[in-house]
């Protein structure tokens, strides 16, 4: 592995979790005697008890992704017509779609500048009569400070939906997030805290609500087998790739043609991309990208661990930086890191600095809501309206963490902002 290790990017977001083992996994599903197994089986449901296990929840509901959980949780929870939903801005555009989808509207608050979080102290502003529920993000694997919020939510009667997409594993005073509101959805995607290329849960306590997301969540059907072949080729493609990424550009190049071909599946559609919903939305997680999350999961205290770890080294070499403003963790909580994202006022010079030394960084959010093709208007957010968010997503840049990433490619990524 060390062989291929100098023409390795160092990348905040090429598909980093993926292992070996998971390209053998999906490789066993792609052949022909396995093909009956890509949609149907049992792993789902070891993954959920796994999932329930871990997060020591009464329920654990699967879907092919977080933003289907999402859907299924704001329809499970009746969101209807004119309702309003309470969000923060420097967000996806996965979570406004789903609320309008239901036709109810997304109501951005601000964040702070320090967290990246919901500022707690915004919300109130925008709780009308129609206001039904506010959704919590975890930004980044850092854990909102949310006894305000529910304290909040329980003086207006309003539900809380936790967003731990990012945040599996992350703590606040001892307890995992997704187990303080009503209910919480996680994702598995390609770059997220575990990766299964796509996936997703839903977690609650409350067992009428577990009950009734279930029920739901069978009544979907499951994502076409094109879609999840594709899906099983994207660690293997990628995994490959990433080896020899920079192998007189071999990599790179291999990449840039599966990419124009569209032979792997996009984290963001063009649909959803535009306010739309996508052909495969919503769906439940298909049997063989379930045994991909299964295999994460034994990994996620590792990776988490080894995220701290990275994040304590960048800690170590930028605090004394100026032109750095480095991510701040509330007292009595455990950030993991999902990437360490930092401010700067360079962003886009810094980019391009680091690709011309094969470091790949992170721009995400990119604009208060995410990816940058995104078309604000039709997500309902106001300009100038979360100044501040605005303000962060044109100076931040994500550091990698993940497992794959050494103190050696800390040293080489630091020196990008001296």
């Amino acid at each position: 592995m060390s062989i291929f290790k100098k023409f390795q990017p160092i990348a905040s977001a090429f598909a980093p979790n993926y292992t070996f083992w998971d390209c053998l996994i999906a490789g066993k599903y792609l052949l022909p005697w396995n093909w009956n197994k890509l949609q149907k089986g049992k792993n789902y449901r070891k993954l959920e008890r796994k999932f329930c296990e871990y997060m020591q929840s009464r329920w654990a509901t699967s879907f092919d992704s977080g933003r289907s959980g999402f859907y299924a949780i704001l329809k499970c929870l009746e969101i209807k017509d004119y309702d309003e939903i309470i969000l923060q801005a420097f967000t996806t555009v996965a979570l406004p779609n789903a609320i309008q989808w239901c036709g109810a509207k997304p109501v951005f608050v601000d964040i702070k500048e320090n967290t990246l979080n919901i500022d707690s102290t915004k919300i109130e502003k925008k709780i009308t009569d129609k206001t039904r529920a506010i959704v919590v993000q975890h930004t980044f694997g850092n854990p909102v400070e949310i006894d305000e919020i529910m304290a909040i939510a329980k003086k207006h009667n309003l539900y809380i939906i936790e967003d731990c997409a990012h945040s599996l594993g992350a703590e606040y005073k001892g307890k995992k997030t997704g187990i303080f509101g009503d209910v919480a959805f996680f994702s598995f995607g390609r770059d997220k805290v575990i990766s299964s290329v796509a996936g997703g849960m839903v977690v609650t306590n409350n067992n009428e609500l577990g009950e009734k997301i279930k029920r739901f969540r069978d009544q979907m059907p499951y994502t076409d087998k094109s879609l999840i072949v594709r899906q099983l080729l994207h660690p293997i493609i990628t995994f490959k790739a990433l080896k020899i990424y920079y192998f007189f550009s071999i990599g790179k190049m291999m990449m840039l043609v599966i990419n124009k071909l569209m032979i792997l599946p996009k984290a963001y559609t063009r649909q959803e991309k535009n306010s739309e919903k996508s052909k495969n939305f919503p769906a439940q997680m298909s049997n063989s990208l379930a045994e991909i999350a299964l295999h994460q999961m034994k990994l996620v205290g590792e990776f988490n661990n080894h995220r701290i770890k990275i994040a304590n080294l960048y800690k170590d070499y930028l605090e004394n930086n100026s032109k750095v403003i480095l991510p701040e963790t509330i007292p009595e909580s455990k950030n993991i890191f999902l990437w360490y994202t930092v401010l700067v006022e360079n962003k886009k010079e810094l980019i391009e600095k680091a690709q011309r030394n094969h470091i790949i960084l992170g721009d995400w959010f990119p604009q208060v809501i995410g990816p940058a093709e995104v078309d604000l208007k039709k997500s309902e957010y106001i300009e100038g309206s979360c100044p501040i968010a605005e303000n962060i997503s044109s100076k931040c840049i994500n550091l990698p963490t993940h497992h794959n990433i050494s103190r050696k490619d800390v040293k080489k990524v630091v020196m990008i902002f001296e």
